[in-house]
């Protein structure tokens, strides 16, 4: 919403004012414009004018409604009464020429009643940008530290393969300690054989060879 900045802010009380409500504003026409129209009806507090989403320049901003509060409640009715369904006034050369005014006087409304509502909902607005202003950079850092990370990782996979070989996994199976069965299945496929007499022989289990053995004989 825009407001003339020559007149009093929001939070003046004004028990006597009146307001109108514009349904829609000629084209072309700005809060300046629209307050020398209407200025002839009487002294005016205030001015509200909405404009249209699809009015991106401030110069040529198009507005779709409004609110005039005038001083005194008497001169609000009488600017209702007097414009409403009349024919804009200025000629073939101005943009709204052809329009009509569509004015309705709000006797049971005060400004403030007006815009308690507007001023909730512009707070909501602003907490909510703020919100996802607060979100969206959020996410941003995370990607970038996210970016970061792949990259450092890249990067070392990279110096680790130019410095290091790989080398093939560990056969564990190769360096246990052979069986019994193992060994005789080694010298079964040699060129070797044992001597004769010795292919039932156990040093351990052979008592004779024991006792030679530390008495010194053998």
């Amino acid at each position: 919403m825009v407001s003339d900045k020559n007149h009093f802010s929001e939070t003046d009380s004004l028990p006597l004012s009146g307001i109108v409500y514009f349904s829609s504003i000629p084209t072309g026409m700005n809060v300046a414009m629209l307050t020398q129209e209407l200025r002839h009806f009487g002294p005016i507090n205030r001015v509200y004018l909405v404009p249209k989403r699809t009015s991106r320049d401030k110069a040529q901003r198009q507005y779709s409604e409004g609110w005039v509060e005038f001083i005194k409640r008497k001169n609000a009715r009488n600017a209702a009464r007097a414009l409403n369904c009349l024919e804009v006034p200025g000629g073939k050369r101005k943009p709204w020429f052809g329009e009509l005014w569509n004015v309705r006087f709000l006797p049971k409304v005060t400004w403030n009643e007006l815009f308690a509502i507007e001023r909730q909902n512009a707070e909501r607005r602003r907490i909510q940008k703020d919100r996802d202003i607060i979100t969206a950079k959020k996410q941003a850092r995370l990607f970038k530290n996210s970016m970061v990370s792949y990259k450092l990782e890249a990067r070392l996979r990279t110096l680790k393969k130019g410095r290091f070989k790989e080398r093939n996994p560990l056969d564990l199976a190769a360096l246990q300690k052979p069986t019994e069965a193992d060994i005789l299945d080694r010298l079964a496929r040699s060129s070797r054989t044992p001597p004769e007499g010795t292919e039932n022989f156990s040093a351990l289990s052979d008592k004779n060879f024991m006792k030679s053995l530390f008495s010194g004989g053998v």
